[in-house]
């Protein structure tokens, strides 16, 4: 089958330390194996058996992710404890930080104050996995990982594992789920089709302008206040990076990416790019048509099923459903370029272990039960079986009506192929994803993980102005005086030194390019 024909059956996603080796001999001397199940591989079942509960002593862990509260959390939370203090003689506390942005201000101030915690989403995106790391944020998991959560560390290549080395060590548990990256767009299929709008015609982030405006024209004022989810706070332009063929070099915010699959590849500043000029200027005249929400700084909470285009980070199997679920009617995707496996890629959601945990090794232990016991994990993601959903399969599960937990975002913990499957979803969609995973381009620069540490008050100083536009150029706020704006961001960035920051990339990368061959 050639790659057009794979990717259009592969498309019937998604969307994402330290040296503290010191922090590793916590409190939890008890665990001294870790539990095991007895099979292996996506949707096996989990009994422990090398590391009886009686002996283990209890203990209590605190866990960050993002996400939004619903009323049916704290039932889905007890009854994860009651399996991990069964199987380890632990319960956690799992605590959601609502809207992804906030996330990584929250944790940061957290960690600033030394803040006792154990476990935390983590990716080169939210709560920044490179900084973090370099600075002792997070337990050197290299030695750990094989000891505790061996299965979890079992389940990928030592080159998967590369990709989260910072300075050599590992310090984040990699999250099992779609490595590969295919940006995308998704549009309203009854929008669309109501306006004779064909999906295929879409090539980039303009060529939406006259779909979203024929639904402006023709839709009532007050269903048509916010077409176009511009997504604010997050990195948006970064979606565009696998159909660019870049890659970013650390951190997303941090200026600097550089070509995937150049022989030699060349760091260079994204924002200084005609890609990135027609992206904030497409944006401002999105606003100036009313196509982004008027107030979309300020407005506390937005209307998913009011949107009818926005771009996808990630394109994967069963995106369908997942858009579908999330835009509350049936999308068409529409892919842009081919799928690339990058070294950000393959981290962009890991579980990290806090330099400030007593009990570094239960952590692991928790992480291992998220990844081998398919009951745990789908507790996690889909909630109460006959409360938020029921079984019509094997694997197959329908929503219920009134559910008050999930959905919640499957890629975030443990081992997504461990997932149920929904909706359109097919049988097969793990086995298709891990085959994506399996056949994307590989990067030239696949297990290169770029050092901030010689340039880190110049990152620190080039991320606050990145973070300073970001929000505005993502939502067209700038309006007529956009170029002007963009402008001046660019000369923040010069003064900041963002050249210093990306010639140490490029000196980091030749380094690795001249080791590898």
């Amino acid at each position: 089958m050639n790659k057009a024909k794979r990717v259009a059956v592969m498309l019937p996603l998604l969307s994402a330390l330290a040296i503290a080796g010191c922090q590793t001999g916590g409190s939890d001397k008890s665990a001294a194996s870790p539990s095991a199940s007895t099979s292996t591989g996506a949707g096996a079942s989990a009994s422990t058996t090398a590391s009886p509960k009686n002996e283990l002593k209890p203990v209590h862990l605190k866990y960050y992710f993002y996400g939004a509260a619903k009323p049916g959390d704290q039932t889905v939370y007890d009854a994860m404890n009651k399996i991990l203090q069964e199987k380890i003689n632990t319960t956690v506390d799992f605590i959601k930080i609502p809207n992804s942005g906030d996330y990584t201000q929250k944790m940061t101030i957290m960690v600033n104050a030394q803040e006792e915690f154990d476990l935390a989403f983590t990716s080169p995106n939210y709560f920044d996995y490179y900084a973090n790391a370099a600075k002792g944020s997070f337990v050197d998991l290299t030695a750990l990982l094989p000891k505790y959560a061996p299965q979890t560390y079992a389940q990928f290549k030592p080159e998967i594992w590369n990709a989260a080395k910072v300075n050599g060590n590992i310090y984040a548990s990699i999250n099992q789920q779609i490595f590969a990256r295919q940006a995308g767009f998704n549009i309203s299929k009854p929008m669309a089709d109501k306006y004779q709008f064909d999906p295929k015609s879409v090539k980039k982030l303009s060529d939406l302008m006259p779909y979203l405006e024929k639904v402006k024209a023709g839709e009532p004022a007050d269903k048509t206040d916010q077409l176009y989810n511009a997504q604010m706070k997050n990195q948006v332009f970064s979606y565009f990076f696998p159909y660019y063929k870049w890659e970013t070099i650390g951190a997303t915010d941090v200026p600097g990416v550089a070509g995937s699959v150049e022989a030699q590849p060349k760091v260079f500043n994204e924002y200084d790019t005609p890609e990135f000029k027609d992206f904030v200027m497409t944006l401002s005249q999105f606003q100036a048509k009313g196509l982004i929400a008027k107030d979309a700084l300020t407005r506390p909470t937005f209307d998913s099923a009011k949107y009818v285009a926005s771009a996808i980070a990630t394109l994967m199997p069963g995106i369908e459903q997942t858009v579908k679920t999330t835009y509350k009617a049936e999308q068409y995707i529409i892919p842009l370029g081919d799928p690339i496996l990058t070294t950000p890629n393959a981290i962009a959601t890991m579980t990290a272990v806090s330099a400030t945990s007593k009990n570094p090794e239960r952590a692991l232990m928790v992480l291992e039960q998220l990844n081998i016991n398919k009951e745990l994990y789908n507790l996690l993601v889909w909630g109460i079986e006959g409360v938020d959903y029921k079984k019509v399969g094997d694997n197959r599960i329908e929503s219920l009506p009134g559910s008050t937990y999930g959905p919640a975002p499957g890629w975030m913990y443990g081992n997504q192929f461990n997932s149920f499957v929904s909706g359109n979803q097919s049988d097969d969609v793990w086995t298709q994803t891990k085959a994506l995973n399996d056949s994307a381009t590989v990067s030239k620069l696949y297990g290169f993980n770029f050092s901030p540490d010689k340039v880190k008050t110049e990152i620190a100083n080039c991320t606050a102005i990145v973070n300073e536009y970001k929000a505005a150029f993502n939502t067209g706020m700038y309006g007529a005086d956009t170029e002007k704006k963009y402008a001046e961001f660019l000369g923040k960035l010069k003064a900041a030194a963002v050249d210093k920051v990306i010639a140490e990339k490029q000196k980091q990368i030749d380094a690795f390019l001249a080791k590898k061959s």
